[in-house]
């Protein structure tokens, strides 16, 4: 593993160790208080989880997957550029919308992992999905999850093509504004038994599935 030009987050000398979720010298001291900074379900300190997002669905959905996977959390929302258009298309750029959203918000924010979250269309043999990705990133390794799909309106798939962001659309066939920032355009059509938190809690939760201690083995990651 290359540390060149990475120095320690705790005393400020060449990292030569990534642990806790910090770049780190080899000082007992420095890893000690890694450590501690870090916490956990059983330490004094919450873990703080940043979100690159301000909207409350998102923040609510990675405090619920979260706790679910590491018990105790302070999740931080934080405004930041997702460097793609307002909609994305295609997993390719959906992906990048969330992994730059999740490495911004750590930028901003010193936390244990940076989330980011990006609603995509998916093209699928002449369908039009919408897939929330998810993106994990604590300093050095993203992982990656995602939610369930579900096929768009003509309308609103159409719209996203033009350029214009699909929650416009879906306001307007639901009549409920800031629709995105609510129950989403599925909660609208499913009478709210799939709504938008479940899609961005349950890509949460499948972005952590290679840092769930049991599985760490399983994946070509290095975790601490």
């Amino acid at each position: 593993m290359d540390f060149k030009d990475k120095k320690c987050e705790i005393c400020g000398k060449k990292a030569e160790t990534f642990m806790f979720g910090r770049f780190l010298c080899l000082d007992e001291k420095c890893i000690e208080e890694a450590r501690r900074l870090r916490g956990g379900p059983a330490g004094h300190k919450l873990r703080v989880i940043a979100v690159g997002s301000t909207n409350p669905v998102k923040i609510r959905a990675v405090e619920e997957g979260m706790r679910k996977i590491l018990g105790s959390v302070e999740v931080v929302g934080v405004d930041v550029d997702s460097g793609v258009s307002k909609h994305p298309i295609g997993f390719e750029e959906t992906y990048r919308g969330a992994l730059n959203r999740a490495k911004n918000a750590l930028n901003k924010q010193s936390a244990l992992y940076g989330v980011g979250i990006e609603a995509g269309l998916i093209e699928v043999d002449g369908h039009y999905l919408d897939i929330h990705v998810c993106v994990v990133f604590d300093g050095l390794t993203a992982t990656v999850g995602t939610s369930q799909g579900f096929e768009y309106p003509k309308e609103v798939a159409e719209a996203i093509k033009k350029g214009i962001e699909g929650g416009i659309i879906a306001e307007k066939i639901s009549g409920i504004k800031d629709i995105g920032k609510k129950n989403g355009l599925i909660g609208y059509l499913t009478d709210d038994n799939i709504t938008r938190l479940d899609l961005c809690r349950d890509a949460v939760i499948m972005a952590m599935i290679p840092r769930m201690r049991k599985n760490v083995n399983l994946y070509d990651l290095f975790l601490k």
